[in-house]
């Protein structure tokens, strides 16, 4: 498993956001120059110049150019954990931070098994997003990843490993207690539940997932949300 460090992705990130911006400000500074020589001939000299200054430093701070990588809050497999309402995209800001301390086995190997994953808030199925665990640029992906949006789980690895439902969630980039989901905690009458092909799970943070494992995590009023349900399992799968 080959990810680049942090430090490379920071730096050509910010070269191309740099670039980016210089270009957006150069191209606006000349239209502005433009509209003033066609508007305003009597404003030159010093003034102008100090307009045109302005015009460049406000692109420049609003597009982005001149910082670096978006702060990422918490560290380790905390690092940029979504405590939010749903939905959640994948993050990808804190990835690899997360995976180097999660410390799972390389993705690729000859292990390659499925689960499926259903999410209910309040009554209403969120999303379990494509592309969780495969950053964007990256040359490999997580053991733990989705290529889609059915909620198929890949459980791929170098080696049988007991992969976790929270691990899964620390990969999406949610966070993910035996009480919370994302910007939900339990209590005032709302349960968070999860359920394993109907059964449920006493410790869902450390639930290892099986092949053909159909999972249900649900918060809300108890009731809200199924408890089950029947994934159809395509050859192969």
């Amino acid at each position: 498993m080959s990810w680049r460090t942090e430090e490379e992705q920071l730096t050509k990130k910010q070269r191309r956001e740099e670039a980016r911006a210089q270009r957006k400000a150069l191209e606006e500074a000349e239209r502005v120059r433009a509209v003033r020589r066609k508007r305003l001939p009597l404003i030159g000299g010093p003034l102008g110049v100090v307009v045109v200054v302005a015009v460049i430093v406000a692109i420049v701070a609003t597009s982005g150019g001149g910082g670096g990588k978006k702060a990422v809050s918490g560290s380790g497999v905390l690092a940029g954990l979504q405590a939010t309402p749903a939905p959640w995209v994948p993050e990808y800001s804190g990835l690899s931070t997360r995976l180097q301390a999660l410390n799972l086995p390389q993705s690729e190997g000859a292990y390659h098994v499925h689960a499926v994953l259903r999410v209910y808030v309040n009554g209403q199925q969120a999303p379990v997003p494509a592309k969780i665990g495969i950053e964007p640029e990256a040359t490999s992906m997580a053991s733990l990843h989705t290529h889609d949006s059915t909620g198929l789980i890949h459980i791929e690895s170098s080696e049988k490993y007991p992969f976790t439902l929270g691990q899964f969630f620390t990969i999406w980039g949610v966070k993910f207690t035996n009480t919370q989901l994302g910007g939900y905690v339990a209590g005032n009458g709302n349960v968070l539940a999860v359920y394993a092909n109907g059964k449920p799970v006493a410790n869902p943070v450390g639930y290892v997932m099986n092949p053909h494992d159909d999972i249900v995590v649900g918060y809300g009023k108890p009731g809200s949300f199924p408890t089950s349900f029947q994934h159809t399992w395509a050859a192969g799968e």
